[in-house]
């Protein structure tokens, strides 16, 4: 089996127990989070080999995460970077009307001091037939944006199937150059994406129609981005920050196939229910399953997060399918 490999940051989360505010809070509880590092444990979970690769310091912390991978079976590629620090960031959870919240503390990391050289691609794609990226990372500086563009020109010359989620994050871009000028570029080479349409209408310059969002953003992009061949979204109808509509959409040669319509409520957490969807597509895709069957499957995965505490989706490949055969309704399985 060919491995998949994921590209990005590792880092700490640390929350308010409960559903406190940060200001209100002692004690805050710690879990390790990422985008692509919560899509290599879900693959894992699934059966795949899926192989992550980031940067971290030589110190007890980082091996504490790393630990955690490995307990779910993902297998790791880590830079090691004297005289740098692990990421944090800090989640305030949202409860009905009060939105959550993400302040990030990730300055002179590890990951953020990844300069082009570091990383050899011809020996991290030597086994792999897919690589995964998002948006987040070369958010982070130049020379991060500079270390995908590498990363993606080995993984085409080796011919691996490259997929992206736009991620955009608008309190990350702040070194001189905005998203519409790095991130064209780099998602040029992709064949898989997970767009929004706020991220779209940011990185492209698009303007799609207000009233067909899921199929003319699609057309757009695929103007834009003539190599990509599967474009998914999910579009979430939000009642509150407790209680969510959601469903996926999945673009293939001119044509889009929906999931079933989820309504989510008595939400546990929202954070990595992208990642979760983007894991879901990914095993679909790599195992060659029909679209709707694809699509079917992303979506459940990320309606699976939305119960778990964390950023990883901790859910096997049985509990995703329960989803889908339930149609989301919880019976208790005895």
């Amino acid at each position: 089996m060919k491995e998949i490999i994921l590209f990005g940051e590792y880092l700490l989360r640390l929350t308010p127990p409960g559903s406190k505010k940060i200001l209100q809070a002692e004690n805050l509880e710690m879990h390790w989070a990422g985008s692509e590092a919560n899509i290599a444990v879900s693959l894992s979970l699934f059966g795949e080999r899926a192989r992550y690769v980031t940067a971290l310091p030589p110190n007890t912390i980082a091996q504490t995460g790393i630990t955690q991978l490995h307990r779910y079976g993902v297998p790791t590629t880590v830079i090691e970077k004297e005289n740098s620090r692990v990421g944090i960031y800090y989640y305030e959870s949202g409860v009905g009307v009060r939105p959550g919240r993400v302040i990030y503390d990730r300055d002179y990391s590890a990951f953020s001091m990844l300069k082009v050289g570091e990383v050899d691609w011809k020996e991290v794609f030597a086994a792999a037939d897919w690589f995964h990226w998002s948006g987040i990372t070369p958010a982070l500086n130049e020379n991060l944006a500079a270390v995908c563009l590498d990363a993606l020109e080995v993984a085409k010359q080796n011919g691996v199937m490259i997929s992206a989620d736009f991620n955009y994050r608008s309190t990350l871009w702040q070194y001189g150059k905005p998203s519409s000028e790095i991130m064209p570029e780099l998602l040029s080479y992709c064949d898989v994406v997970l767009a929004d349409v706020d991220s779209a209408k940011l990185y492209f310059n698009i303007n799609p129609d207000e009233d067909n969002l899921v199929e003319s953003t699609c057309a757009l992009l695929k103007e834009k981005l003539p190599n990509v061949t599967y474009i998914a979204m999910t579009m979430r109808s939000q009642k509150s920050a407790s209680s969510n509509g959601y469903t996926g959409y999945l673009w293939h040669n001119n044509e889009i196939v929906s999931s079933s319509e989820y309504s989510i409520d008595s939400i546990a957490e929202r954070i990595g229910a992208g990642d979760a969807f983007m894991a879901g597509l990914i095993y679909g895709l790599h195992q060659n399953q029909p679209l709707q069957q694809v699509i079917e499957y992303a979506t459940a995965c990320g309606v699976m997060k939305h119960s778990i505490v964390g950023d990883m989706n901790v859910a096997s490949k049985e509990e995703v399918e329960m989803i889908i055969t339930q149609k989301g309704s919880g019976r208790i399985i005895r």
